[in-house]
């Protein structure tokens, strides 16, 4: 859970690098090994993701409350 704005910067800069690992890997795999590696690291990036849009949901006094 990302408690803080620093951690949210943090969770947005993992999102970013993941999201490149995966542009990249569509040009160098066939299509059956892009699946394959590409599935935890889609996981991965929707929970990231999913962090993110739950702090961002909350007021701060509510972050703050929910620490």
């Amino acid at each position: 859970m990302i408690k803080n704005d620093e951690e949210l910067n943090k969770a947005k800069e993992a999102v970013r690098n993941l999201e490149q690992i995966l542009e990249k890997a569509r040009k160098v795999h066939v299509p059956v090994q892009y699946k394959a590696m590409s599935e935890p690291i889609l996981l991965e990036l929707q929970q990231r993701e999913s962090e993110i849009i739950r702090y961002l949901s909350l007021a701060e006094t509510q972050q703050a409350a929910a620490i």
